[in-house]
């Protein structure tokens, strides 16, 4: 009996990805539009935000306005949270029968996809208050700063962020940690998020993310870098 000679299989060698990387199509003046447009179409909506207003009802105005402005498509749901709900993260629902009050934060995080191209863009407001300034959007601003200045890794960006949180009191949800952004879909070439990133991001391919807690609030925002 003659025994047979098991050869083992080559492995297969892993394929080197670029996290930076974008698709064929990627246009910077279509990438920048949708990014302007998803400006638009959130500060509109916000300001449409009455007191005894429910997210539902918001939600469906926004779905109302996107399809108006020619949004395709969303690359992640939309996520509109008032008074006591800012403060969870996006993975948990939202406590049910919360309406605004004056004196409420509600924030909006929207993701279209416009012309092929991702936008993504969340600002917290409150309700009844012209001049209320968002802890969260100061902070993101800290961090853009000091990453343009020194060139911080993405994991560094948080590790400021979450510094610059305790100046307000305030304290860096680890959960909402940044992303690529791209033409649709950016996840075909990283997945993984900015808070992980071990390199310093290049300009205009990240989205950096805060999302600040505090007793009975939460403050969010996110932008390009």
């Amino acid at each position: 009996m003659t025994i047979p000679i098991v050869r083992p299989r080559p492995k297969k060698q892993k394929k080197i990805s670029n996290p930076e990387a974008v698709g064929q199509s990627f246009d910077f003046k279509k990438f920048f539009q949708a990014r302007e447009l998803a400006h638009g179409l959130l500060s509109l909506c916000a300001s449409k935000a009455q007191e005894g207003m429910t997210e539902n009802q918001l939600q469906e105005l926004l779905l109302k306005k996107a399809k108006e402005m020619g949004v395709e498509r969303w690359w992640h749901p939309s996520k509109i949270r008032f008074a006591q709900n800012t403060s969870l993260s996006f993975k948990d629902k939202s406590l049910e029968g919360v309406s605004i009050r004056k004196g409420d934060t509600f924030f909006l995080d929207i993701g279209p996809v416009f012309d092929g191209h991702e936008a993504d863009y969340g600002q917290t407001y409150r309700l009844g208050d012209p001049t209320f300034k968002n802890p969260a959007e100061m902070v993101f601003h800290q961090c853009k700063k000091i990453w343009k200045e020194k060139g911080l890794k993405g994991d560094e960006l948080y590790q400021k962020a979450q510094s610059f949180a305790k100046e307000f009191d305030l304290s860096l949800n680890p959960k909402m940690a940044g992303h690529r952004l791209s033409d649709f879909p950016h996840a075909l070439h990283h997945k993984g998020s900015l808070g992980s990133f071990h390199q310093s991001p290049s300009a205009n391919l990240w989205i950096l993310e805060i999302h600040l807690i505090g007793e009975n609030e939460g403050f969010f925002f996110e932008d390009l870098l």
